[in-house]
């Protein structure tokens, strides 16, 4: 099984009141999203999944298309949810307790938090053993599973991109390897894939 965890685009920045909880993609989102799109296709997907908040479901819709059905699993949800979105990128000082691992402010912890994405991870590999599966979330969400791999306890240990795609490959009896992080196709000039660790 191959497992893409896909940030979702760049979010509107600024939006107030209810949009700000929940903010659509911005135009350069919406590219993001269509760059997605073009990657994914490269392992094929029999099932695509999201997290239900609006920025990872319109990544989604946009990088399959219309005619492609989407389900939602809360569990890909950010730690955040339910709270005004702030942009990681834009350095608000909130986000220091995060790096420390405390999750307090967003009313969880770093261990509720990892167990939900690996509850829901290996519901959607049992639901689907042996084939591969589109997954459209968030920064701490890839940053969780990918550090529960390593076994590393840190809520943080590599900053995702907007619009990239981390691959992560399961083998029985051998379990979940990382196969490639912050694969991206809009790199400048619009070939390759940029960011990969």
């Amino acid at each position: 099984m191959i497992l893409s965890l896909v940030r979702h685009g760049e979010p509107v920045r600024e939006a107030s009141g209810d949009v700000g909880m929940d903010p659509p993609l911005s135009a350069t989102g919406v590219e993001h999203a269509r760059g997605v799109g073009r990657l994914i296709t490269a392992d094929g997907y029999a099932a695509v999944y999201t997290s239900p908040l609006r920025r990872a479901r319109e990544t989604a819709q946009i990088a399959v298309g219309p005619e492609v059905s989407v389900s939602e699993r809360d569990g890909l949800s950010e730690f955040d949810r339910g709270s005004t979105y702030l942009h990681y990128e834009d350095g608000a000082d909130i986000w220091k307790r995060y790096l420390a691992g405390d999750l307090s402010p967003w009313g969880t912890t770093l261990d509720e938090f990892r167990a939900r994405v690996l509850d829901t991870i290996e519901s959607v590999r049992a639901d689907h053993d042996g084939e591969n599966v589109v997954a459209v979330c968030h920064g701490g969400v890839i940053n969780v599973f990918a550090a529960w791999i390593l076994g590393i306890e840190s809520a943080r240990f590599f900053s995702p991109l907007y619009g990239s795609v981390n691959r992560f490959w399961y083998r029985p009896g051998e379990g979940w390897s990382i196969r490639e992080l912050n694969a991206t196709p809009w790199s400048p000039g619009g070939a390759g894939r940029e960011g990969q660790i």
